[in-house]
């Protein structure tokens, strides 16, 4: 049974409030008419915040939190999976932010015919909300939904889909299968518009073919259709292939915005709270071969007996997609179809990147000794120490093999079974406003 979902109405009508003049024209106000207008109105959108990536590393395995940590109260029943009774002070999981971005994106896909100027420049816009459309119901299905499952995606509660600005509709509940129909509709509409290859350092928070590629390849992962994830992530690997180098160049994380490896730089992945309040998990920094990864003392810090996020909330560490993450795509997409001459291959050429000569030699030989389950494993523990609070964490613990977590707060151990329905985060409470069926 579809849901109607009324808290999207009033989140419309509270943008409208503001953007009222894209009804009419009064006097003294201005119309977005040209190409120019609808790029300022779309930038608006690519600097709506959302704390998604945020919040849902409190609830991986990433992090450690006491009680004795500043503004705890904020993230604690997120930290141990209190969803049932969590306290009115935890910080809440954005939601609105996700469709106020889909209601500029909407306005510039519908007006795409009245648009003026240079047709080159309109096409390329136009393209680039389609695709920052997608990359919204990507995230808000992988947020507030179950896994993408091919046997139960067309049963399985989604979001809503709202692709035109209409008060008098009702906004229903679409299924998992829905919206990943719709996410690709939009791909398929944003490919054949986008004509920059990619897009230069410091606008890189825009869509470009190769940012367009990468979510085509995340998409495709997540839907377990590994021939595609394949072939889209050698299209982008097409277009920008170069991987930095930690032996010669440890400057600056590969995640950061004017990397040689950043793609789309577009997404907030860490915060203030988590660099200087919580620390590393004890479990977490096991994964890493603290003398010969080299990301090790370039994404952590320490601070007295514990380690702690490098990863701020600066702007500069904003980060949804980059090179590397197509070598872990393909890795894992061969591995799945058996192919694991290749999967070793991919991999192999991210790690000798990011350990010390000695140590490439050495997981040389412990690699093409894996079998395929145990190479599945690897893989997912090199994107666990190549991710590391980077949003994705939560994503690829939820869509593999969503283990049992545990954890210790405040002289307790709490514990997220394996399969727990609470891998899906529960809607906030302003997406429940006025809607008892919820």
């Amino acid at each position: 049974m579809k849901k109607h979902i009324y808290i999207l109405l009033i989140s419309i009508v509270s943008i409208v409030s503001c953007d009222d003049y894209l009804d009419i024209e009064p006097v003294g106000q201005v119309i977005p008419k040209s190409v120019e207008d609808y790029r300022s109105f779309l930038t608006t959108a690519y600097a709506t915040e959302k704390n998604n990536y945020i919040l849902t590393t409190y609830r991986g395995d990433e992090l450690q939190l006491t009680k004795a940590s500043f503004a705890s109260e904020l993230y604690e029943d997120l930290f141990i999976w209190n969803d049932a009774s969590a306290s009115p002070l935890t910080t809440p999981f954005s939601y609105a932010s996700f469709y106020k971005i889909i209601f500029h994106a909407n306005h510039v896909i519908e007006k795409e015919t009245e648009i003026t100027g240079d047709a080159t420049a309109i096409t390329q816009l136009v393209g680039e909300a389609y695709a920052l459309r997608a990359l919204q119901y990507f995230q808000l299905i992988n947020l507030y939904a179950k896994a993408y499952d091919t046997t139960t995606a067309s049963n399985d509660n989604g979001v809503p889909i709202v692709t035109e600005y209409n008060l008098d509709q009702k906004y229903d509940i679409q299924s998992v299968e829905e919206v990943y129909t719709q996410i690709l509709s939009d791909l398929s509409n944003a490919e054949a518009r986008l004509n920059i290859e990619q897009q230069a350092s410091g606008f890189n928070y825009r869509f470009s073919k190769i940012a367009l590629k990468s979510l085509k390849a995340r998409v495709y992962l997540y839907k377990k259709e590994w021939q595609k994830a394949i072939d889209a992530s050698k299209e982008a690997l097409t277009i920008k292939n170069t991987i930095q180098d930690l032996n010669s160049d440890n400057s600056m994380m590969p995640s950061e915005f004017n990397s040689i490896e950043s793609i789309l730089a577009l997404d907030i992945v860490s915060s203030n709270n988590i660099t200087t309040d919580a620390s590393i998990s004890d479990q977490f920094l096991n994964k890493y071969d603290r003398i010969n990864d080299l990301r090790f003392n370039i994404y952590f810090k320490k601070d007295g007996t514990v380690y702690r996020a490098a990863k701020t909330a600066d702007i500069k560490y904003k980060s949804t997609f980059r090179v590397a993450e197509l070598y872990l795509t393909l890795a894992e997409a061969y591995t799945q179809l058996n192919e694991l001459t290749f999967a070793k291959e991919q991999l192999l050429v991210l790690v000798k990147n990011r350990y010390t000569p000695t140590k490439v030699t050495t997981y040389t030989t412990y690699i093409n000794s894996l079998t395929k389950q145990q190479l599945y494993e690897e893989i997912l523990d090199e994107r666990a120490r190549e991710f590391a609070i980077e949003g994705q964490r939560w994503n690829d613990l939820k869509r593999t093999t969503q283990p049992e977590i545990t954890k210790w707060y405040e002289g307790k151990n709490y514990t997220l079974n394996k399969n727990d329905s609470r891998y899906v985060v529960q809607f906030p409470n302003d997406a429940k406003i006025n809607n008892p069926n919820f």
